[in-house]
């Protein structure tokens, strides 16, 4: 009986509280369990991340599916100068502006960039909320490829990742410049 409780402990304590908003985002209770909100990181440039668009999902390649391109899930992401991340389930199509402006929906994150490489600590609602970290490159036309495989895989290293059979498994995300695009303070 004591091993069980132990072990329910630390699950209870390595959970991340949070809350659902009325309009069915995710946020975090305390934004500070996010490595890349800490002053060291949010410091820093954002380098090529365009801050006035959104990155829409292109497709999905996964070398062990049929077919291996997949273009029916969408999503997007709206980077924040701040150094905020926000991903957001789109349903069938391309998001109307209502949606892209609406602060209270999706999923938070904190990214950094390095070069080409981006790095972002998002949040999960997986066995009782926690962070994971999402890499990906930043191509030279400003399109991002994420890495679909998780970097913990690979002890968070992100060469090791790019040169694993992880990197097979990778999404396209264009950026898209939108008209009437709002700039908001994002609330985690």
């Amino acid at each position: 009986m004591k091993p069980i409780l132990i072990l329910f402990t630390i699950l209870l304590a390595s959970c991340v509280g949070y809350h659902i908003t009325s309009d069915g985002g995710y946020r975090v209770n305390n934004p500070k369990v996010f490595e890349y909100n800490k002053p060291q990181f949010t410091s820093l440039s954002k380098g090529p991340i365009d801050t006035n668009a959104i990155y829409f999902t292109d497709s999905f390649y996964n070398k062990w599916t049929n077919p291996k391109w997949l273009t029916n899930i969408k999503r997007f992401v709206r980077f924040f100068n701040s150094g905020q991340v926000l991903f957001v389930f789109c349903g069938d199509s391309f998001p109307n502006i209502d949606k892209i402006n609406n602060p209270n929906i999706g999923t938070p994150g904190y990214f950094i960039v390095d070069g080409t490489k981006i790095k972002i600590d998002k949040f999960r609602d997986l066995n009782g909320g926690h962070t994971e970290k999402y890499y990906g490159r930043i191509q030279p036309n400003g399109d991002i490829i994420f890495y679909e495989q998780l970097p913990a895989t690979y002890s968070g290293s992100f060469s090791r990742l790019e040169k694993s059979e992880g990197s097979d498994r990778f999404s396209i995300w264009r950026k898209i410049k939108v008209d009437g695009l709002k700039h908001y303070k994002p609330n985690w």
